[in-house]
């Protein structure tokens, strides 16, 4: 048997002995409480032998034998103790713990003596063969000669004589020292960290909560708990808050490795912030979503009751009000597919594909969403040309954007732009231009072509640093965007966006400007420019102190915005036709044009009440995009309303063009 084996036998043999001894303490307890009580005991004896006569009678009073046994009573008989007790008596008295003493004789203390008289308490213990008397002259005998007292107060002593305590025994627990075998023992610890570590990690017991905070505010509001304050860069956000932005403001919102990018007037909560399954849920206005989510995560952005899922990609998502109480929700897959899910709704957005989803008054999508491919028309669009500047300074792939951040932008089918790579013109030679060419129309007028003149002399380089190519891409809108890398050095304060006529090196602040961003993050810049020949360049600006200082700069880039083309007139396509579905559906249809090419139709709408003439040109909005072949469209979903309606046959000679129309149409759907 092993030594360890051999301890806990041990040990189990002693606590088996304890617990005898104690069971015989216990049993020996038992049989004193079952004799009769003293009282009953003294009593009985003083009148069994109250008949019997005494020994002598007092000379002095002259009382007869009988007389004095009757009044005097024998001194009573302690109880009999128990047969198994053993030779060594237990003192039980309340108030002290149990001690053994040794058995002594028979002693009258607490008798009082005086006149034959005899004390009820004055019970004492003796053996069971001695029951006599000691004579009044006996020397009394107390209990410090057999050791020490157990309770020190003597009046205590004779109120407790006689009086038997039950026994209160004391027990020890003996917990073993070893239950199992060490090698168990470290088996079982292994075991359990191994699995704490699997629901800990897999995030089964505790989900995985990321980090939401903000990087970037203005005109922006945070709601929390009904408490609306001003939202401002660093701000940790929990699940639950709301993000407001105002007009003419934006904001950025970072969880987790994914970016929130609000456009002036949207709103967004924050439901779930596990970035295993993130939710989001849009309220209102315009965000850029750029998505990053663990391997079989999922990102979700609810617009009522549609929701929009990422496992990792960059979409856009206008949500806007339409007339009649419904809303409109346009969904853009600019990298990488998404999702699309709700009430009797289900589509997948491949990556250059958009969506149009009608919702009605209680958020429930109205008829099936209009999926059509992304054109250049969509992405030229300031919005997106600033978030493509963005993701290309943070190193992320661009997809569908890839052509805004292009030196060559990619042109619609009907246009023909001629554009020059940008180069470096620091020094005084000739610069590059940048031209545009419109495409032939039926009756082409020919562009001037801009008188060149020697390249800008430009201020000095001296202790500025350089930061890089200038781009610029044309919009077919007839604005432009520029973006620039972004300055990392000391000493920043803003972007100057700066130009001259040609022939004129910029510098601010002696120079115009188009731009000004006082972020450094915010690197690029989209607008309308006029018509002229220009010299532009990105100066970054430090006016902290009394002085004007130039901390880096691009190069100067030869921009040419030319006079726009004739264009023939917009031809009439007749009447547009309606047919009512019955569903809250309408077809719609018209007259082919054929006068030349074209991109495609928009079917666009105005209310009545705003005034205006639908024109997709204008900036009317558009139920549907048929594409150049296309005589009909529908079902499309309308909500209730009274509307304007036309279609349009549009191109992009020089921006959006209305090269055909039908007569609007009056519609109202009660």
């Amino acid at each position: 048997m092993s030594p360890d084996r051999l301890a806990e036998m041990e040990q189990l043999d002693a606590l088996a002995g304890e617990l005898a001894d104690a069971c015989r303490v216990a049993r020996l307890a038992g049989a004193r409480r079952e004799g009769p009580e003293p009282a009953f005991v003294m009593r009985l004896r003083a009148e069994l032998l109250g008949a019997f006569p005494t020994a002598a009678a007092d000379a002095d009073s002259g009382a007869t034998t009988a007389e004095t046994a009757a009044q005097t009573p024998a001194a009573p008989v302690p109880p009999t103790r128990p047969l198994d007790a053993p030779d060594r008596l237990t003192d039980r008295r309340r108030g002290t713990r149990p001690f053994t003493i040794a058995e002594r004789p028979w002693s009258t203390d607490g008798l009082d003596t005086q006149a034959g008289a005899a004390s009820p308490v004055g019970i004492g213990r003796g053996s069971r063969s001695s029951r006599a008397q000691e004579a009044p002259s006996t020397p009394r005998r107390s209990y410090g000669e057999f050791g020490p007292t157990p309770n020190e107060d003597p009046a205590l002593d004779v109120d407790e004589a006689g009086k038997v305590t039950a026994l209160k025994p004391s027990m020890r627990w003996h917990i073993p020292t070893r239950v199992m075998p060490s090698r168990w023992i470290a088996a079982g610890l292994v075991a359990s960290v191994a699995l704490g570590s699997l629901l800990y990690g897999s995030g089964i017991m505790w989900p995985t909560h990321g980090v939401a905070t903000t990087d970037e505010a203005m005109s922006a509001n945070l709601v929390r708990g009904g408490t609306t304050v001003a939202l401002a860069a660093g701000t940790e956000l929990r699940e639950g808050d709301e993000i407001k932005v105002g007009d003419g403001g934006r904001a950025t919102l970072q969880t987790g490795g994914s970016y929130i990018r609000m456009a002036a007037g949207a709103d967004v909560r924050l439901g779930s912030l596990d970035l295993n399954a993130m939710v989001i849920g849009q309220l209102a206005g315009r965000v850029y979503y750029r998505v990053s989510v663990p391997a079989g995560g999922q990102y979700e952005v609810d617009t009522a009751t549609v929701a929009w899922r990422a496992h990792g990609t960059a979409f856009d998502l206008d949500r806007h009000a339409t007339p009649g109480g419904g809303e409109q929700v346009r969904g853009l897959a600019l990298f990488d597919g998404i999702d699309v899910n709700g009430p009797q709704l289900q589509a997948t957005l491949l990556e250059g594909t958009s969506a149009a989803v009608t919702l009605a008054t209680d958020g429930s999508p109205a008829g099936s969403p209009i999926i059509e491919p992304i054109t250049m028309l969509t992405l030229d669009d300031q919005w997106l040309a600033a978030n493509a500047a963005l993701d290309t300074s943070l190193g992320l792939p661009l997809g569908q954007l890839a052509s805004l951040m292009s030196p060559t932008p990619q042109a619609s089918p009907t246009t023909a732009p001629i554009v020059v790579p940008d180069q470096p013109t620091d020094a005084p030679t000739d610069a590059p231009t940048i031209v545009v060419t419109p495409a032939p129309t039926p009756a082409p007028t020919p562009t001037p072509a801009p008188k060149r003149t020697a390249a800008p002399t430009p201020r000095p380089t001296s202790g500025i640093a350089s930061l890089g190519a200038l781009k610029i891409a044309r919009n077919g809108d007839g604005s432009y965007s520029f973006s620039w890398p972004k300055y990392i050095g000391a000493g920043f304060q803003y972007y100057k966006l700066v130009y001259e006529n040609w022939g004129k090196a910029p510098n601010f602040p002696s120079s115009p400007y188009w731009a000004c961003n006082s972020a450094a993050t915010d690197n690029s810049w989209s607008g309308p420019i006029d018509v002229g020949d220009y010299a532009v360049r990105l100066q970054v600006v430090d006016e902290t102190g009394s002085k004007t200082i130039i901390r880096a700069q691009t190069n100067v880039v030869h921009l040419v915005v030319p006079v726009a083309a004739s264009l023939p007139p917009t031809v009439n396509l007749g009447p547009l036709g309606v047919a009512n579905n019955g569903d809250g559906t309408f077809n719609f249809s018209w007259a082919p044009y054929s006068g030349g090419s074209f991109s495609y139709y928009k079917l666009v709408w105005e209310t009545t009440a705003s005034g205006k003439e639908p024109s997709y040109p204008g900036g009317s909005s558009y139920w549907a995009v048929p594409p150049s072949g296309a005589t009909s469209a529908g079902p499309i979903p309308v909500g209730p309303g009274d509307y304007q309606v036309r279609i349009q046959a549009i191109g992009y000679p020089n921006g959006a063009y209305a090269y055909a129309e039908t007569t609007i149409l009056h519609l109202i759907v009660p």
